[in-house]
């Protein structure tokens, strides 16, 4: 697990490699200078203990050496401090991004399985790790273990006697510090865990906030939420209770450790063994490098502590992106739009009922098709796997004749526009939201976009027209206009297939009628493929197509399918002009 952390860690710090090399370096260069000045001062001390006035001069170049040393290393120091937040700084955009791009580049799939406040809670901690464990390695766990390494080596230089000593409480602090976070490492894992489901409700309670307020269920909310914060926090305080028990021991051993050394000094002075500048420096070096080892501990509880959101944000960016565009796949700049399914099979979930079974069937490029059906039929289905939101687990689906897998992915959908049942809405301008495909555009051609999608004239009649923020999710406006937005958004990037999924349900029948006449205008010249529960929608298709649980049950054209005396169509149709569906 802990190789596992560290393979990790490096791998999501791969840019920086060099980077961080130079400021281990210089690290290292600065714990020497640490050594070299209390090294010039034991010389002064042995000259001033045993003072002859031949050695003033020496005394003086000692002194300025200790300065001259004191400047350079801090030099190096602020040099290395400039090179280290240079860094942190470019990592932190280098994550940011990285997993910015992960997130839009992985397949729709995955963000149907994981929770938004989950998913977010995942980076943030993760992002936050890397960087408290990056700048703590920098300042406190790099510095500590050379000042350490270079202290054993330099105190049995001196006097092995002394290495020895320091030597052997060292790694009796280490071990102390390893059966702490050995202890604690069950809880944090539980204590992260809660932290990504409290991000997950939070979110959740954002986002449904029409339905919390409008069902009066504010109080049901934050009584979930704070059970689950009490669980935190109950964990945390456990966790700190056994941090501070730990400490206790932790700060024993370099107790024990210092005045060991110094006991030590004194009876090898007492027997005329060492010098005091001897004594004095061995102590120096020592003490310094004892009280660092709080460091190693304080890091090694950080390790411990940001590992858990860094395994989990590597685990992330190792996710596998399910739906991924052919290298060197073909690139396209107009599609007749002949589509055909050839025996496709599709579950969401391969141990489920399939969405698709056995499915065949021709769409002409520029006809007009209509997918109906019960809910749960596969209507939605299909048409997302023409986008290639989804593959086939079987089948194929072919596109002017060629596999969909063959082609440019990001190429291919820009040749097609969808308009879906809850039009997506960014929390910025109408022109922006319109002009979404093409950022570009002109403010008259969204005007003429607009207008062809029946939108123009409710965006002129609100304040700043086109300038509008629309509130995050479109909350300013209403179904219909959010709609229209989204069918003004498809006609400007003049898509080859267009797909209107349930575009027209849940709405008034003013809104109604304008997406339909919409609908019309914009369908022609294009193949169109309209999901609609209300038949009215389809009734001017070329094809209609009937689905019931993942299979297709009938095909054919309104007034076909209208005079047969039996089928699902013709059941449907009865069932919606006697009003007890849609």
């Amino acid at each position: 697990m802990r190789k596992k952390f560290w393979n990790n860690l490096w791998e999501l710090l791969k840019p920086y490699h060099k980077k961080i090399s130079g400021v281990v370096f210089l690290i290292v260069v600065v714990q020497w200078f640490g050594v070299i000045t209390p090294y010039f001062l034991k010389l002064v001390i042995d000259l001033i203990t045993n003072f002859n006035s031949q050695d003033i001069f020496r005394i003086l170049v000692l002194t300025g050496a200790i300065f001259i040393s004191e400047q350079l290393g801090s030099l190096i120091r602020a040099y290395s401090d400039k090179m280290s937040y240079n860094v942190l700084a470019n990592v932190e955009n280098y994550l940011s991004v990285r997993a910015q791009e992960k997130m839009v580049n992985l397949s729709l799939a995955y963000h149907e399985r994981e929770n938004t406040g989950s998913k977010i809670s995942k980076i943030q901690r993760g992002i936050y790790g890397v960087l408290d464990l990056l700048s703590n390695f920098i300042w406190e766990i790099a510095p500590t273990i050379f000042k350490v390494v270079i202290t054993s080596i330099v105190l049995f230089i001196t006097d092995y006697r002394f290495g020895l000593v320091f030597i052997f409480f060292v790694p009796i602090f280490l071990y102390v510090s390893y059966k702490y976070n050995l202890r604690v490492s069950p809880m944090r894992k539980k204590r992260y865990d809660a932290y990504e489901k409290s991000a997950g409700m939070m979110a959740q309670s954002i986002i449904n906030i029409n339905t919390v307020k409008s069902f009066a269920k504010e109080d049901f909310e934050i009584l979930n939420f704070k059970k689950n914060a009490n669980k935190i926090t109950k964990n945390a305080l456990y966790e700190y209770a056994l941090k501070v028990k730990y400490a206790i021991g932790r700060n024993l051993i370099v107790d024990l450790g210092k005045g060991f050394v110094l006991l030590f000094g004194v009876y090898l002075i007492a027997n005329n063994d060492i010098s005091v500048g001897t004594f004095v420096f061995v102590f120096t070096v020592s003490d310094k490098a004892l009280l660092s080892l709080y460091s190693i501990s304080r890091l090694y509880d950080r390790v411990m502590e940001s590992s858990e959101g860094i395994l989990r944000l590597s685990t992330l960016f190792s996710e596998k992106i399910e739906i991924e565009s052919k290298h060197g796949g073909k690139k396209v700049k107009k599609l007749k739009g002949y589509i055909e399914f050839k025996n496709v099979e599709f579950s969401y979930d391969e141990t489920g009922a399939r969405a698709l079974h056995n499915a065949s069937i021709n769409i002409d490029a520029g006809a007009m098709v209509a997918l109906i059906g019960p809910s749960g039929g596969g209507k939605t289905t299909m048409a997302r796997m023409i986008y290639r939101h989804y593959d086939p687990q079987k089948g194929k689906i072919l596109l002017d004749g060629i596999n969909l897998k063959e082609y440019d992915l990001y190429s291919m959908r820009k040749r097609m526009a969808i308009v879906p049942q809850e039009v997506e809405i960014f929390n910025a301008t109408i022109k922006e939201n319109i002009s979404y495909a093409y950022p570009k555009a002109s403010i008259n051609l969204v005007k003429k976009s607009a207008m062809v999608a029946n939108a123009h004239e409710f965006i002129s009649s609100i304040e700043n027209g086109y300038s509008a923020i629309v509130g995050e999710r479109g909350v300013k406006l209403s179904g219909g206009q959010r709609q229209r937005i989204g069918i003004a958004r498809a006609i400007l990037s003049n898509p080859d297939i267009l797909v209107f999924d349930e575009a027209t349900s849940n709405l008034d029948s003013e809104s109604e009628n304008l997406i339909q006449s919409a609908l019309e205008k914009i369908s022609k010249n294009r193949t169109t493929i309209v999901i609609a529960h209300r038949l009215s929608t389809v009734e001017k298709a070329d094809k209609i197509i009937v689905l019931k649980k993942g299979r297709i049950v009938e095909v054919g054209t309104h007034s076909g399918l209208a005079k047969k005396k039996a089928g699902l169509y013709r059941e449907l149709l009865n069932l919606q002009r006697i009003g007890e569906i849609e």
